[in-house]
């Protein structure tokens, strides 16, 4: 029997199934107001009796955990904690926090071709042909700093190359107001820290970054989401929550969105910042898949604000290798001794061996090509989708751009959908 349905050995039959059903309600794999399987589709997937399944689902049923709707089955209960929309400290728990163990299980266990959602590209795609040569370069310095802790701020000449990449794109920033992240992932921590308390609302948008909400639960903020289209994120929707809740920050990508792959339109742009201003809130923008852009032509909040109420955020982890770890936030100038002083507090400091090697590929062309490869081959999978999903009955986004991600409608419980197909190999 395929592991995912083994049952608890320790346990009664009816005991296992309630806690079989339970994990996954807890790892989201079934959520609020969902459907979960007939007592008959999940006693023939356990291999148990219909009785025993019956019994234990009356068991949630009992303890709140589902609901039995008559001629219908039974669906997770989807019973919210309300607040009132000025109570800042109350938090309203609408998605529990994602159970990070099984996050780690799917992103480390299952093989790449079955996690097309995991956001990581296929190694052939983004090996990189100098990596060893860059690695052996900087191992014959390693005397000169492996024993020092280094530049809290991070490897000085990555940044000053960063800030010159930078200001070709528009962004005009000194290496002054950089510093080195373990990833976005850390740059999303420290600002949430540095804007935030338990309590507060930040928004992010629907869809989006599963690890982010989940992270900023963590933090005990009040997550949001706000409708996102391929024009940027509702307008109207928008200025109800800023109303409504005060957000002191907004997370969002304006190029690539991850999952949507598309791009912020100007007018869109302009709408926000001005609610940034009015609200006096700030933005998180994780510029994280930039480098894909053909000639780096896109609008971004940042090239149109210059870093007043923009944190920028970005990392070479996806185009480059997922274990060197090396991302760069840029902070409005104010900002800037609060964000070193967390990151002191947090790790004391980046490792600049990774940060020296990533800048070496970068100052030898290698980072060039390995993006020009990278966008080549984007460019003939989603050229393939276009073919491809007509014939199996979906339609190919129309705004999607030639990103990491596709987000496609196919008109059913995609809950269920990845469960099977899981199921199925």
């Amino acid at each position: 029997m395929d592991s995912s349905y083994r049952l608890n050995p320790n346990l009664t039959k009816t005991a296992a199934v309630a806690e079989w059903l339970q994990q996954r309600i807890d790892w989201q794999i079934y959520l609020p107001n969902q459907r979960v399987p007939s007592v008959r589709k999940l006693a023939k997937l356990l291999n148990i009796s219909s009785f025993t399944v019956a019994q234990a689902y009356e068991q949630l049923v009992a303890t709140n955990v589902l609901i039995a709707k008559p001629s219908s089955g039974y669906y997770v209960n989807a019973t919210l904690r309300l607040s009132h929309q000025h109570a800042k400290n109350e938090r309203i728990n609408k998605y529990p926090v994602i159970d990070t163990r099984w996050l780690l299980q799917v992103l480390n266990n299952t093989p790449h071709h079955l996690s097309p959602g995991s956001g990581t590209l296929p190694n052939d795609w983004v090996r990189n042909d100098k990596m060893e040569w860059a690695i052996r370069q900087v191992t014959q310095q390693a005397d000169d700093f492996i024993y020092n802790y280094g530049n809290i701020q991070g490897y000085l000449p990555l940044r000053q190359q960063f800030a010159r990449h930078l200001n070709t794109l528009g962004l005009k920033v000194r290496a002054d107001y950089i510093v080195t992240t373990a990833g976005v992932s850390q740059s999303v921590t420290m600002v949430g820290q540095l804007l935030t308390q338990a309590g507060d609302t930040v928004l992010v948008d629907s869809p989006g970054w599963y690890w982010l909400s989940s992270c900023l639960q963590q933090q005990g903020l009040n997550v949001i989401a706000v409708d996102r289209d391929h024009q940027g994120p509702s307008i109207e929707q928008l200025q109800k929550l800023f109303a409504a809740y005060r957000p002191k920050l907004y997370l969002t990508n304006s190029v690539f969105h991850n999952p949507t792959s598309y791009h912020l339109h100007p007018a869109r742009a302009h709408q926000v910042l001005n609610l940034i201003h009015k609200y006096d809130a700030y933005i998180f923008e994780d510029d994280l898949y930039a480098s894909l852009v053909p000639n780096g032509q896109a609008l971004r909040y940042a090239s149109l604000d210059q870093f007043e109420r923009v944190f920028y955020a970005t990392g070479f982890s996806k185009l480059m290798a997922s274990g060197w770890r090396v991302g760069m936030l840029v902070c409005p100038d104010k900002f800037i001794d609060d964000v070193i002083r967390i990151k002191i507090l947090s790790n004391s400091n980046t490792p600049e061996f990774g940060e020296r090697v990533v800048h070496r590929l970068w100052t030898h062309g290698e980072y060039r090509r390995q993006i020009k490869k990278v966008q080549q081959n984007l460019y003939l999978a989603h050229q393939r989708l276009r073919e491809a999903l007509p014939k199996i009955g979906l339609e190919y986004p129309e705004h999607t751009q030639a990103g990491i991600f596709i987000w496609v409608d196919t008109k059913q419980d995609t809950g269920q959908l990845a469960l099977d197909a899981y199921n199925e190999g």
